[in-house]
């Protein structure tokens, strides 16, 4: 059986932009779905 080698590809970085304005608006959020339903609103969480 022959095993063929697969052709090694360095990765590529893609530019989406300047760093200031790709991390704009950053912050909490109004909404989580991790640990709550899909859609509760930040206000209706509890935190202990």
């Amino acid at each position: 059986m022959t095993q063929v080698k697969a052709v090694y590809e360095a990765p590529t970085v893609a530019k989406v932009g300047d760093f200031e304005t790709t991390t704009q608006n950053t912050g909490t959020g109004g909404t989580l779905d991790a640990s709550f339903p899909v859609g509760t609103p930040f206000a209706d969480l509890t935190f202990s």
